[in-house]
């Protein structure tokens, strides 16, 4: 069907733009950046501004005019604070605005100052996480990082993002699996933590899904001559072939990915949509050679059929696992065990998957005639 990536991607823009609720007024939250960026790069796509209004009017509730972001300052030191610089920096290069600047050169200062592994370059996920990496923090941290370094610089900043890619290939990656591990604990001192590896107990697919995505969005601002792209490269690599391996037959992913016929586990959505955004945008821009062109169709099509519904012209994502995480010590459920992770709540059109969905339709409309713009980076 002509028309057909563009016309989903039109839906669901349009559904984020309509719900009051679609991000949060009161939490500076990760996953509210992966929508409101999605939104921004489909409103060029669509030739449809719509999307600036909603973006502006969500900085204004935590920027002051001065710049200052008071949701950061009173939080502990967090990964997850960094990733709506991401939102900051689409406003300042829509509009030029000062407090955009100053904002942007803050968060820059909180990777400056942020914790990082004992005796070791590889950013520690949050102050309350000492010694650990998680696959989430490089999605958190590296785009921004990268985007950031690319207009101001220093260049040699470009050497400490490629190289977290490479530590956690060395922390958590798998050879015999192909996959990555949620978690790494560098003093193998945590509850969950294998104390050979320091690695956690399993492979969840949202996490592979935020790797994912950092590795092929941090390449939009990494210089093409810089020695250690292709340490990044290899990284997405690695991740096309070990998903690939676990993709079921409808074209979707589990919650725990090599795990799917084991009970309780269940279809996910939103590392079916960061899968699906990645192999595409991997296959764009030449990280992937063809041959994985029919496993990113099968993904799109295959989202669209397990978990996407239209009512009343509003657009529906179902299967979405809420929250999961590692510890801390108060949190002793928190383990990585399979039945943790099955044991999260599902619910509906959480952004983790709305926006991931969104970036996905994007890039996958690219392949359609259309008569918006053609954005070149996230």
């Amino acid at each position: 069907m002509e028309h057909r990536y563009r016309d989903w991607m039109k839906k669901v823009y349009e559904t984020a733009l309509l719900r009051e609720d679609s991000v949060s007024h009161f939490n500076w939250m990760y996953e509210d950046g992966v929508l409101l960026t999605a939104m921004e790069y489909a409103g060029k796509l669509l030739d449809d501004r719509r999307d600036l209004p909603f973006l502006f009017s969500y900085l204004d509730h935590f920027i002051t005019r001065d710049g200052r972001i008071p949701a950061v300052e009173k939080r502990p030191p967090s990964l997850d604070c960094i990733n709506n610089g991401k939102v900051i920096l689409a406003a300042y290069q829509n509009t030029g605005e000062i407090r955009y600047r100053k904002a942007l050169s803050y968060l820059r200062s909180c990777i400056e100052t942020h914790p990082r592994l004992t005796n070791c370059a590889g950013f520690s996920h949050k102050k309350i996480y000492k010694d650990q990496m998680w696959l989430d923090g490089l999605y958190m941290l590296l785009p921004f990082y990268a985007a950031y370094t690319g207009l101001w610089g220093p260049d040699s900043c470009f050497d400490d993002i490629a190289v977290q890619f490479e530590l956690i290939t060395k922390f958590a990656y798998n050879p015999d699996k192909g996959l990555y591990y949620h978690a790494y604990d560098h003093s193998r001192s945590m509850f969950w933590a294998d104390p050979v590896t320091g690695c956690s107990p399993h492979f969840w697919g949202r996490a592979m899904g935020w790797l994912a995505m950092a590795a092929v969005d941090t390449l939009d601002f990494f210089p093409k001559a810089h020695p250690k792209r292709e340490a990044i490269l290899d990284v997405i690599q690695k991740i096309a072939s070990g998903i690939i391996r676990y993709q079921s037959p409808s074209g979707v992913w589990y919650q725990i990915p090599d795990l799917p016929d084991r009970e309780g586990n269940y279809k996910e959505s939103s590392c079916s949509c960061m899968f699906a955004y990645f192999l595409k945008k991997a296959l764009q821009n030449g990280y992937l050679p063809d041959s994985y062109s029919g496993y990113a169709q099968k993904a799109m099509d295959g989202i669209l059929h397990e978990f996407v519904t239209e009512k009343e012209g509003a657009v529906n994502i179902s299967n979405v696992c809420l929250v999961a995480g590692l510890g801390p010590a108060k949190k002793p459920e928190r383990d990585g065990s399979f039945s943790y992770y099955i044991s999260e709540p599902v619910v509906n059109n959480d952004n983790k998957a709305f926006g991931p969905l969104l970036w996905a339709l994007a890039r996958f409309s690219l392949d359609e005639p259309q008569t918006g713009g053609s954005p070149e980076t996230i």
